[in-house]
């Protein structure tokens, strides 16, 4: 199941955040960095995707977790992720379509590992149309942008 489309976004959300991809994706200081591209990894989920994404880290049994990420359509999962939280609720923005998790591209791969200093411009443009950025946060999660 497809989570990673504009138009599933809310009202509230969707223009900026298509003002944010474009945005990043024509960054002279992103791709400075070597950002090839920004995509969406993430918009709107629903509680089936939520609930295997809470399950990481509160699961002990591996194969329980992996059993979650099928049910929810998600790819395969390694052992060493399934023992990782990556949410802390289950009320989550993206849920609402109010949340959007924009990830940059290099080498034609998602670059999880990109420095900080990608995240942080990142953020910068998100923020400068209105979004509140998951960066900032105490667990930071540097993809995330919401309303």
């Amino acid at each position: 199941m497809l989570h990673n489309q504009i138009d599933l976004l809310a009202d509230s959300i969707r223009d900026k955040a298509r003002d944010v991809l474009f945005e990043m994706n024509s960054d002279m200081e992103l791709k400075g960095q070597g950002v090839v591209s920004v995509i969406i990894n993430e918009s709107r989920r629903d509680l089936t995707t939520q609930m295997a994404y809470f399950c990481r880290g509160r699961m002990p049994a591996v194969e329980d977790v992996r059993a979650m990420y099928r049910a929810a359509g998600l790819g395969p999962i390694n052992a060493a992720d399934t023992k990782k939280a990556i949410t802390w609720t289950l009320d989550s923005k993206h849920l609402r379509g109010e949340a959007v998790d924009f990830v940059p591209v290099r080498a034609g791969v998602a670059w999880w590992g990109a420095p900080a200093g990608v995240w942080d411009r990142m953020g910068v443009i998100g923020e400068s149309h209105g979004l509140k950025w998951g960066g900032r946060w105490k667990t930071r999660d540097c993809p995330h942008f919401e309303v």
